[in-house]
């Protein structure tokens, strides 16, 4: 009697998106920005590019990851990834989104920045459950002060939304997700998780964090 109402072991498992059904998508931008003289994804965070940090907690969470990047292709193709050039530039990072998208044949794609180095490593499985519960087609995340609206997870087949969006000129990626059923997740324990790397101080708090983590227990 205790367990009326409860979904079964099969109906949670259904609140799982399947890791192979999951493409992800990085974007290391269109514009090819700069910070300290070096491309920002390339900046190194305790010896390691900001993309590798985020590429290695991304990794083990889809199937497969593609890098969105105009700047450095070999670079960004260290890790055996497909890279993509931003083929509609001026367009921010949907125009990124976009061009990525249409390299991806799984039923949804996570996308996030190349120069946030923290990044949850189960943040795919929490913006997962919510989207599926309100069969939504867009998921994202809001940190306890703002909405992250570069970390989201889209049905793939949404692109010809964007597509549609982006040829009428608009570019905000929030104006984008409000014309999509969707589902915000409440994830203030991961604050941390959303840092952006802007500046050289950026880089030392994330190498601060990042050896913090190291060796928690």
């Amino acid at each position: 009697p205790g367990d009326e109402g409860r979904p079964s072991a099969g109906e949670w498992e259904s609140l799982v998106i399947p890791i192979e059904d999951i493409t992800g998508v990085i974007l290391c931008g269109g514009e090819a920005q700069r910070m300290g003289g070096v491309i920002k994804s390339l900046a190194l965070a305790k010896g390691i590019p900001l993309v590798g940090h985020v590429r290695a907690r991304l990794a083990p969470q889809v199937s497969r990851i593609v890098i969105s990047a105009n700047a450095e292709p070999m670079a960004h193709a260290a890790w055996g990834d497909e890279v993509v050039p931003d083929g509609l530039r001026g367009m921010g990072p949907l125009g990124g989104l976009l061009t990525a998208m249409n390299q991806v044949s799984t039923p949804y794609t996570f996308c996030c920045p190349g120069d946030a180095p923290l990044l949850s490593r189960t943040l795919v499985e929490r913006l997962g459950e919510p989207m599926l519960l309100a069969s939504a087609d867009v998921a994202m995340p809001h940190d306890g002060e703002q909405q992250q609206q570069l970390f989201l997870l889209v049905r793939t087949s949404v692109r010809d939304s964007l597509r549609n969006y982006l040829s009428d000129g608009r570019r905000s990626v929030l104006g984008w997700t409000d014309t999509l059923p969707g589902v915000v997740v409440d994830m203030p324990d991961e604050r941390a998780a959303f840092l952006n790397v802007n500046t050289a101080a950026d880089i030392i708090r994330a190498e601060a964090l990042l050896a913090a983590i190291e060796v928690a227990p």
